[in-house]
């Protein structure tokens, strides 16, 4: 990977600050000895100026190096982890300004390690190489860790919303259909808005819509159900109201993100569509009282989700976003899984733990045993159904897993067929621990008609510890026989 200017700038301040370390010099006397001042010299070490060549040939004078040396790309064994981490590109692909972190101070944190911690970063590297953690990837698991960090409430955008909605005069317990937000976009946004059956370009079959900047044209597959044509016009209500046009997607789903700011403003503006098609009122109203029967009801929950136009996906999310902020509950997380009927697979396909002490290997074993019930329960009616041609809308089911620690999770779960392919179906979860805390809110999570099972170990992962077992009880058996000889 090709350096770009600000790392070039970053590896000059580095080793420009060794060297004058290893001479023992304060930049006063390297000041001093260069006739720079101490400021430009705190930039350049910082990464933030790169001086011309009379300067550059000033400063490997007064170090006691060459010109050359000085700036050169090629690192000594201390810095060589600081080159891995620019030339593999990991540092730009984490926003690490939305965490308040400076760059080039943690390059130089990372400089200044120790050893062993050096060799850690250019392991993870490495890692990163091998396993083709592509820029996609980071982008994505920064948005997680974006999310979880926020517990996945933003007031901001939850304002942004309502503001949208007074300033529109939609009521908040009103559910705007898909044609009210598109004439919102036609006469206020100056966009053009025209549904399509994109049948001339069969590789664009599965996609929603495409936006085209130049004509501030919106593209929409006719073949889309209500709520999810709803759903694109309340986001794009969000690019155009929050100003996001600059840095974003041009398709839904787009076939590879490219920017973080693209992912980014894609979760911002579907935040905002989420927050405008269901206000938090009425929905907490609603939830208050699903949550408050000591029967897990899904009928209930399937009839809330049924007054708004809504896809349970994003239903579920708007879950994530208001009931932890609101009413309290902990531990929640959030699944999604997809399964493919013709090769009998069920695919995890996103996930959001909010509670970010736990376990990621409880996690995978949550993945594991959720994705296990689907397929055998929800997934398995939902096929049932479609065969008998019964199938009339979304199933909904709960159950409970209990951890190897003894920690229980209560998974409730709405299932649907995907309507543009009829062998596939996903199912969306709600997961919460069951806790003292909220049982004061939940009151169905000790249902005695919803079934219990445990989480199992990972078989690669209970192979391994089996192994290591093994491996420490026969080192116990060795010690103890030398011990005994030896007595």
């Amino acid at each position: 990977m090709e350096l770009k200017e600000d790392d070039i700038r970053l590896i000059l301040g580095l080793k420009l600050k060794r060297a004058r370390q290893a001479e023992g010099l304060s930049l006063a006397e390297l000041g001093q000895r260069t006739g720079l001042s101490v400021s430009y010299l705190n930039e350049i070490e910082k990464g933030r100026k790169y001086p011309k060549a009379e300067k550059l040939a000033a400063l490997a004078k007064a170090l006691g190096t060459t010109f050359d040396k000085l700036v050169s790309l090629k690192l000594d064994k201390h810095l060589a982890p600081v080159g891995e981490l620019l030339q593999g590109g990991i540092l730009k692909e984490v926003p690490l300004d939305l965490f308040g972190i400076d760059r080039g101070k943690l390059v130089e944190i990372i400089a200044n390690a120790p050893a062993k911690v050096s060799a850690f970063i250019s392991t993870l590297t490495r890692i990163a190489a091998s396993y083709d953690l592509s820029q996609e990837h980071f982008y994505f698991a920064a948005l997680r860790s974006y999310q979880e960090l926020y517990g996945n409430h933003f007031a901001d955008l939850e304002e942004e919303a309502t503001r949208f909605r007074d300033e529109h005069g939609l009521m908040e317990k009103e559910v705007p259909t898909s044609d009210r937000l598109r004439d919102v976009l036609i006469e206020e946004f100056g966009y053009s808005v025209e549904e399509t059956g994109l049948e001339a370009y069969p590789e664009l079959i599965h996609i929603r819509s495409v936006f085209i900047p130049e004509k501030r044209k919106l593209l929409i597959n006719a073949r889309l159900a209500e709520n999810q044509k709803a759903f694109l016009h309340a986001k794009e209500l969000g690019y155009a109201f929050l100003g996001l046009s600059g840095q974003r997607a041009l398709m839904t789903p787009w076939p590879r993100a490219t920017s973080f700011d693209h992912v980014l403003n894609n979760s911002k503006a579907s935040y905002f569509g989420g927050a405008l098609l269901l206000p938090p009122g009425p929905l907490l109203e609603g939830l208050r009282l699903f949550f408050a029967t000591n029967t897990f009801d899904g009928e209930r929950l399937l009839k809330l989700l049924g007054r708004y136009n809504s896809s349970p996906e994003m239903f579920a999310l708007r879950i994530t976003n208001l009931v932890p902020h609101h009413l309290g509950v902990q531990g929640l997380f959030f699944q999604r899984f997809d399964h493919d009927r013709t090769r009998g697979t069920v695919e995890p396909m996103k996930e959001i733990f909010l509670d970010r002490r736990q376990d990621p290997l409880e996690i995978e074993m949550l993945n594991d045993a959720v994705g296990a019930w689907l397929k055998d329960g929800l997934f398995r009616r939902i096929d049932e159904q479609r065969t008998k041609r019964k199938y009339k809308g979304p199933l909904c089911a709960g159950h409970r897993f209990t951890g190897p620690g003894g920690q229980v999770y209560f998974v409730f779960a709405i299932g649907r067929m995907m309507g543009r392919d009829p062998d596939r179906s996903l199912a969306v979860c709600i997961g919460v621990e069951v806790n003292a805390a909220n049982e004061q809110v939940i009151g169905f999570l000790h249902d005695g008609t919803v079934r219990t099972s445990p989480l199992l170990p990972r078989p690669v992962v209970a192979a391994r510890d089996e192994h290591s077992r093994r491996i420490n009880a026969a080192m116990e058996r060795l010690v103890r026989d030398q011990m005994a000889r030896e007595s």
